[in-house]
């Protein structure tokens, strides 16, 4: 049993001694540059709202790494509904109800072209939902509804209109930035510039009472047309970085 302790006590120090003669430049990854791994997580804020993402490096000099995230948008987080609109002087106003809402989930490859640089190019798809939705009534939903041309009528039969906006439901996506997806300190910063290819805009229209007879589907036809180059939704994002 003395024999045995002795021994363990031998190999304790042995094993000490060797490990610190080891170079540090031959000692392995896990020792040196990637002592808390090569994962992170992250949280993120930017024109498509709130969202967290993790990070797995694919190369050991991090230069490729592979992001999956999901991103929230809501814009009554930003705007309160309903925005009255003036239609002029002595006209009655109409309220504009804005219903943009949008969740993402993204799958991104970062490149980093410079060894010792955070630039970094970035590319992959996107998954979700983006729709949009403007609603607009008269303000007052009983009485006579004015005109600026001094045209009245029953606030009843002016109706409402609901307008939809919807894209692709898959995005591919191109971008750049800067910051490292697994940082090379525990806490990492980055900024990001992009765009997704959500397709030509596709239009509907729900409209009651008169709002019916004055936006006809020729109208909605070529209000398409006009939007149909509007295909990209431009993105910028900043976030923050753990290394775990």
């Amino acid at each position: 049993m003395k024999k045995l302790f002795y021994f363990l006590i031998a190999f304790g120090i042995t094993s000490q001694v060797v490990a610190q003669s080891i170079p540090s430049s031959q000692k392995p990854p896990i020792l040196t540059e990637y002592q808390y791994g090569r994962n992170s997580i992250s949280i993120q804020f930017g024109t498509m709202g709130f969202g967290g993402e993790v990070a797995q490096a694919l190369k050991l000099d991090n230069s490729l790494n592979l992001r999956i995230g999901v991103s929230y948008f809501d814009v009554s987080m930003f705007v309160t509904p309903p925005i009255t609109i003036s239609l002029g002087d002595d006209a009655s106003d109409i309220d504009v109800t804005p219903k943009v809402k949008s969740v993402l989930i993204d799958a991104f490859v970062d490149y980093h072209p410079f060894k010792n640089k955070s630039f970094k190019l970035v590319g992959g798809l996107a998954y979700g939902t983006g729709d949009s939705e403007v609603m607009a009534e008269p303000t007052i939903k009983t009485g006579t509804f004015k005109f600026a041309s001094d045209f009245e009528m029953d606030a009843e039969d002016f109706g409402k209109a609901n307008l939809r906006v919807s894209g692709n439901a898959i995005r591919p996506y191109v971008g750049f930035g800067f910051g490292r997806a697994i940082p090379k300190r525990r806490v990492g910063f980055g900024v990001e510039l992009g765009t997704y290819y959500s397709g030509s805009p596709k239009l509907a229209l729900d409209r009651s009472g008169v709002v019916e007879t004055l936006i006809t589907d020729a109208n909605i036809l070529s209000i398409q047309n006009n939007v149909k180059n509007y295909s990209f939704i431009p993105k910028l994002s900043f976030s923050i970085r753990v290394k775990i």
